[in-house]
């Protein structure tokens, strides 16, 4: 019963939380002098990144495998980006939400199973093709699958359409491409600056190629933070290079034959580099992706200000049709609880499941959101003050959720919520 309320509660929220802000993963393509690079740049808050080698059966191919999560109870560790022995490569992006409907006599598949299946059993794309075009993507709602592989082919799996293509060099980014009709539109600067450098002929060599990965990563202001780690694939020698945290002063090479002769393993990706001091302050930035009981802290206060809600509802009807003699303005402290009960509920949903607004501000889930914590601020002050007096006039309860209000403040002061 207990996890059923939890469950409900949390979905409660998420329908008071507006949709995210893209973020800005890039992956390309290039094949000149009959050799083809594939490069990925994964952004991410995470900070539980992995390399995962696992041997296909018989018959089958194993693969290196790039996952992280971002400890979020609703989340899974799961695989990002990949590679195969044959040099297949696979990577997933999230685009532009819309929504499909279902193809009748084609199989649903988990994201999580159909990427293993298909790096065991494809070599091309081709083959990956032959395979998808039997399953439903009408779940694909945020997002699209992304292959290459050795021969310069590429794919890309909407919920609703499928493109296949062979160009020299060929990039994408965060955008539905199922409905682009120029690439060069397209508004992710950093994106652009990575097709201009393949269309300029770059890409030929491992160092052009790396310099076009490069190019195509981000560090952004808060905190040094962006591109969580980029691969450079090279499906003919069956190679990826590992670069963490948008430092591409090192790399880590792994060679998939002799990798996979070692056996079944996984490595933590941050314990193969150097020491990262932008990623040591994300990896210390307190947030309810982050920390697990931080989330179930605020599902906890979330569930508090409903309860504070519905006490001050009672309050404030009881003061408006019975008001006590002896107490002005007795309706008050229940509307004021009431008040910032429903602003403390909406602000936990945000919370709870906009990861961005940790980094970009409330502003970037939706703009009237900003001035959610100034009222909240004013409304704790005029809580407190309208509970002077005597103790008789001081409900538990409401001195108990002012408390709360207090700490919840200063974790939004700590999170910056109050500067955008």
């Amino acid at each position: 019963m207990h996890s059923t309320f939890v469950r409900t509660t949390i979905h409660l929220l998420a329908l008071l939380v507006p949709a995210a802000d893209l973020l800005a993963c890039t992956a390309f393509t290039v094949s000149r002098g009959g050799h083809t690079y594939i490069g990925c740049n994964e952004d991410a808050w995470s900070i539980n990144a992995q390399v995962r080698f696992v041997h296909g059966g018989p018959g089958e191919y194993g693969a290196i495998y790039f996952d992280h999560f971002n400890g979020h109870p609703l989340r899974q560790q799961g695989p990002q980006l990949g590679m195969n022995e044959a040099g297949l490569v696979f990577d997933g992006l999230t685009i532009q939400p819309q929504q499909a409907t279902a193809v009748p006599g084609r199989k649903p598949v988990h994201f999580d199973d159909l990427m293993p299946m298909l790096m065991r059993t494809c070599a091309t794309v081709q083959e990956a093709a032959s395979r998808l075009r039997t399953y439903d993507f009408s779940w694909l709602t945020r997002s699209m699958l992304f292959f290459a592989d050795r021969h310069g082919d590429y794919l890309i799996v909407e919920n609703d359409t499928m493109i296949m293509g062979h160009d020299t060099a060929y990039a994408i980014g965060n955008w539905r491409m199922g409905t682009c009709s120029d690439p060069a539109t397209i508004p992710i600067p950093r994106l652009q600056a990575g097709r201009e450098l393949l269309l300029s002929g770059n890409g030929a060599s491992f160092e052009q190629a790396e310099n076009v990965l490069s190019t195509m990563t981000v560090c952004r202001a808060k905190m040094g933070e962006g591109t969580l780690f980029s691969v450079l694939f090279d499906p003919q020698e069956a190679e990826a290079h590992l670069y963490f945290y948008h430092d591409f002063s090192q790399r880590v090479t792994f060679d998939l034959k002799e990798e996979l002769a070692k056996g079944d393993r996984t490595l933590e990706m941050a314990s193969l580099f150097g020491t990262r001091p932008e990623y040591e302050r994300l990896k210390h930035y307190l947030t309810p992706f982050h920390q697990r009981w931080l989330f179930w802290a605020l599902v906890a206060l979330g569930g508090c200000a409903v309860l504070a809600g519905l006490v001050s509802l009672i309050g404030l009807v009881k003061a408006i049709i019975r008001p006590p003699a002896d107490i002005r303005f007795a309706w008050l402290p229940a509307l004021i609880t009431g008040l910032s009960a429903m602003i403390v509920l909406v602000l936990a949903g945000v919370l709870l499941f906009n990861e961005s607004v940790f980094y970009f501000g409330l502003n970037d889930a939706a703009g009237w959101l900003v001035l959610l914590p100034w009222v909240l601020l004013v409304l704790a002050p005029c809580l407190a003050l309208v509970h002077r007096g005597s103790s008789r006039r001081r409900p538990v309860f409401r001195l108990a959720w002012l408390s709360l209000m207090g700490l919840f403040l200063g974790s939004l002061f700590y999170w910056g919520m109050f500067t955008g």
